[in-house]
């Protein structure tokens, strides 16, 4: 972790600051995951702050974050399910599923797809496995939301997967998975193997 003396000065700007994702568990892969923090402040300064300290921060006020978590946006059930606090005390925010939420989820795999095979091109090979991995994250997460949990490891999105009868995905996955913890590229193919996947999904659920 990043010596909590170092965010001595950001601290006394916010309500709390905590970080969230794959830091926070043994997913995170050195060189290739964002540190990602979430500061909840309403002062604006604090995100230059924290990018300057090479994290991937997200700046927001209590009273947005709270309306995130009524709407069911999975930002907050990331902050109040997959954090470790750095400094501060979280508000007492209670996350309510919607029917948004497995739908954010959903598009998010496919912006991250997208991401994957334009890192392709620009011969980005840790951007193009890195993205594709929380595509085929996400996609997972979205089938499993459906289900009223939306899981956060590496381990439990593959005990999840088990269960929504698709084994080709999981598969995918676990494959990604390996490239990317061993710095290894996809390969154009393997993105639009993800991306039939969720074609298929689009051409069901629209019958």
């Amino acid at each position: 972790m990043i010596s909590e003396s170092q965010f001595k000065d950001v601290c006394g700007k916010v309500k709390a600051l905590l970080y969230f994702g794959s830091y926070t568990r043994e997913d995170y892969v050195d060189g290739i995951s964002d540190i990602n923090v979430i500061a909840i402040t309403n002062d604006k300064s604090v995100l230059m702050d924290l990018a300057s300290m090479d994290l991937s921060p997200v700046v927001i006020d209590e009273e947005t974050l709270n309306k995130l978590c009524q709407d069911g946006d999975p930002l907050c059930y990331y902050v109040l399910n997959d954090s470790k606090l750095i400094c501060g005390s979280l508000p007492n925010f209670t996350f309510i599923f919607t029917d948004k939420t497995c739908s954010k989820l959903l598009r998010y795999s496919r912006t991250q797809a997208k991401m994957s095979l334009e890192g392709i091109a620009r011969r980005d090979e840790i951007s193009s496995v890195n993205n594709l991995y929380r595509g085929i994250r996400s996609f997972i997460r979205s089938k499993c939301c459906t289900k009223g949990k939306i899981p956060l490891s590496d381990e439990e999105v593959i005990a999840c997967c088990k269960g929504i009868g698709n084994d080709e995905i999981c598969e995918l996955f676990s494959k990604v998975r390996e490239l990317r913890r061993n710095r290894e590229p996809v390969t154009y193919w393997t993105i639009r193997r993800f991306v039939k996947i969720m074609e298929v999904e689009d051409k069901d659920s629209s019958l």
